[in-house]
C-alpha cells in the first residue's frame, strides 16, 4: 500500500514538473514553481493547479486563434491600406519611427491611418464624451469593457444602450465575467431584456474561486458606426469620475478618434465577439464603412493598433513596448500602475537611459495591491543607477497607462508592464503619430510630476535590508499572481 502510494504520488510530482515546463513561458514563473514545488512538494502542487495552470487555455486560444483566421480571411486585402502613402506624406509626423511603423505592421498587419484624436483625462472627460457621443450612433454600437460597475456611470451606459436598441439600432457588448460580475444580476439581464446582445467574452464558474491565471479581457473599448473608436484604461465606474466623491482621486487617461483607426480597433472586437458566442460577424462595408474626416478641434495624426493576448503568436504589447522604447533618441515618458517588467523591458529602459535619453517612470506612490507595489520597487535600484527618473504619484492611485516617446509617439491603451498585461490578458492599445497630440500628452504628463515625489539614488541606497528584502519576496509571489 505504501509503496503504491509513493509511486503515485511520485508520478503526479514528475508529471507536475513537466507541467510547469512545458506549459509556463515566463522564467522567473517556472522557477518559481519549481522551487516551490521542490522545497515544499505537497503545498507546491496544490498552488500550482490552484493558481499556476489554466484548465481553459487550449480552449480559448484554439477558439480565439480559429475566430482571428476565419475573421481575417474576409478582412484581408478588402479594407483601405494607406500605409505606404501615409509615411512618405506625412513622414514629419513619423522621423525616426518609421521602423515602428513598419514593425507593427509586420507584427499583425496593423494599417497606418490618418484620425482626429482627443485625449481625453480622467472620467470628468471621458464620461461625458462617451455619453454624447453614443448618443449620435446611426447603425451600430461596440462595446468590450474589463470592469463594469453597477453605479450612477454603469447605468447611464446601460440607459443609453437600452435606448438605441429600442430604437433600431443594433448593440453588442462584451464584458470580462470575473472584473464585472457585480452587473450580471441588473445591468445584463436589462441589457438582454432591452434587446441587446451580451456576453462575457470567457465564462467563468464560480467567480468567488476563480483562478487569479485565467485569461482577463482587460480591454475597455467603444467602437461607434465603425467610425469612432474609444481606447484607454477608464473602466466603467464612478471611481473614475473625481467629481464624484468616492474617497479615493483616481487619475488615468483615455482617447477618442475618428477615422480609419476606428476599423482597426473593430477588427480585434469582432474577433473577441466570434469567440464569445455562436453568431459570427465577417467583413461587410456596413460594419468597415467609409470614412471622411472633417475638420474640428480634435488634433489630426496618424494611429496604429496593438492588439495583445493569449491567441496571438507572439507577445505583440512587450515587443511593441521594446520597440518604441529602443527607437527613442531624445525623452521617454512612462506611466504605469502596475510595473513589473521583464529582462527585455528593463534592458531597454537602461539602454535608452545610458545612452542619454530622458527616461521617466511614473507609478503609484501607494498601490492598490502591497504585493506588486513592493514587486516594482525592486526594479528601482537598477533603473536609478541607469539613469531612469522615477516619480511616485501622491495625489491618489494613478492608473494610467500612457507612453510618450520624443515629443512625437504617443501610446494610450489598457496593457500594464507586467507579465500578465504581456502573456496572460486580452489587451489593446493605440499608437498615435503626431507632435501635437503628444505634446498635450506630454504637458499632462509634466502636470503629474508636480503631484509626485522623485527617488533619488541617495534616498534609495538607505533603503534597509528588511525593505530590500520584501521586494524581492514580493517580486517572486508576483510570478504567482
Amino acid at each position: 500500500m505504501e509503496i503504491t502510494l509513493v509511486t503515485l504520488y511520485l508520478c503526479i510530482l514528475i508529471y507536475t514538473i513537466i507541467r510547469v515546463l512545458l506549459d509556463t513561458y515566463s522564467t522567473p514563473k517556472t522557477l518559481a514553481y519549481l522551487m516551490l514545488i521542490m522545497l515544499i512538494p505537497l503545498l507546491g502542487i496544490v498552488v500550482y493547479y490552484a493558481f499556476g495552470i489554466n484548465f481553459r487555455h487550449k480552449r480559448t486560444t484554439s477558439i480565439g486563434v480559429h475566430s482571428q483566421t476565419a475573421f481575417d480571411f474576409s478582412y484581408k486585402n478588402k479594407d483601405v491600406d494607406n500605409t505606404k502613402n501615409l509615411i512618405e506624406s506625412n513622414f514629419d509626423k513619423i522621423l525616426h519611427f518609421e521602423p515602428l511603423v513598419h514593425f507593427l505592421k509586420g507584427l499583425f498587419q496593423e494599417n497606418l491611418s490618418e484620425n482626429n484624436f482627443k485625449l481625453l483625462i480622467n472620467g470628468e472627460e471621458k464620461f461625458p464624451e462617451v455619453l454624447k457621443t453614443l448618443e449620435t450612433a446611426e447603425y451600430f454600437i461596440h462595446m468590450e469593457y474589463y470592469d463594469w460597475e453597477n453605479d450612477i456611470i454603469g447605468n447611464k451606459i446601460k440607459d443609453i444602450l437600452l435606448k438605441k436598441s429600442a430604437s433600431g439600432l443594433k448593440v453588442r457588448v462584451l464584458y470580462d465575467d470575473y472584473a464585472s460580475k457585480g452587473i450580471k444580476r441588473n445591468i445584463v439581464k436589462e441589457l438582454k431584456n432591452g434587446g441587446v446582445e451580451v456576453y462575457p467574452k470567457i465564462k467563468v464558474k464560480l467567480a468567488k474561486f476563480a483562478n487569479r491565471m485565467n485569461h482577463r479581457d482587460h480591454r475597455k473599448i467603444i467602437i461607434i458606426d465603425g467610425k469612432i473608436g474609444f481606447v484607454g484604461g477608464i473602466n466603467i465606474s464612478d471611481r473614475y469620475d473625481n467629481s464624484i466623491d468616492t474617497g479615493l482621486y483616481w487619475r488615468d487617461t483615455h482617447v477618442k478618434f475618428t477615422g480609419l483607426l476606428a476599423h482597426n480597433l473593430h477588427r480585434h472586437f469582432i474577433v473577441s465577439w466570434n469567440t464569445a458566442q455562436s453568431e459570427k460577424l465577417a467583413y461587410s462595408k456596413a460594419l468597415f464603412p467609409t470614412v471622411e474626416l472633417t475638420i474640428n478641434d480634435d488634433i489630426r495624426a496618424l494611429g496604429q493598433v496593438v492588439a495583445g493576448g493569449p491567441i496571438y503568436p507572439m507577445s505583440n504589447i512587450m515587443l511593441s513596448y521594446f520597440r518604441i522604447f529602443s527607437l527613442a533618441k531624445e525623452k521617454l515618458y512612462i506611466t504605469n500602475p502596475y510595473f513589473i517588467p521583464n529582462e527585455s523591458i528593463m534592458d531597454a529602459l537602461k539602454q535608452a537611459a545610458v545612452s542619454g535619453v530622458d527616461v521617466r517612470l511614473m507609478v503609484p506612490e501607494k498601490s492598490d495591491s502591497a504585493i506588486v507595489g513592493a514587486a516594482s520597487k525592486f526594479y528601482f535600484n537598477d533603473l536609478l543607477n541607469a539613469g531612469v527618473k522615477i516619480y511616485l504619484y501622491k495625489k491618489g492611485f494613478i492608473h494610467a497607462k500612457t507612453v510618450v516617446a520624443d515629443s512625437l509617439v504617443s501610446v494610450v491603451g489598457t496593457a500594464n508592464m507586467d507579465i500578465r498585461s504581456f502573456d496572460l490578458n486580452f489587451e489593446i492599445m493605440s499608437v498615435i503619430y503626431g507632435k501635437l497630440f503628444a505634446l498635450n500628452l506630454e504637458k499632462s504628463y509634466l502636470e503629474d510630476i508636480e503631484n509626485c515625489s522623485e527617488i533619488k539614488i541617495e534616498t534609495w541606497n538607505k533603503v534597509t535590508i528588511l525593505h530590500r528584502l520584501w521586494q524581492a519576496i514580493a517580486r517572486l509571489i508576483s510570478s504567482f499572481l
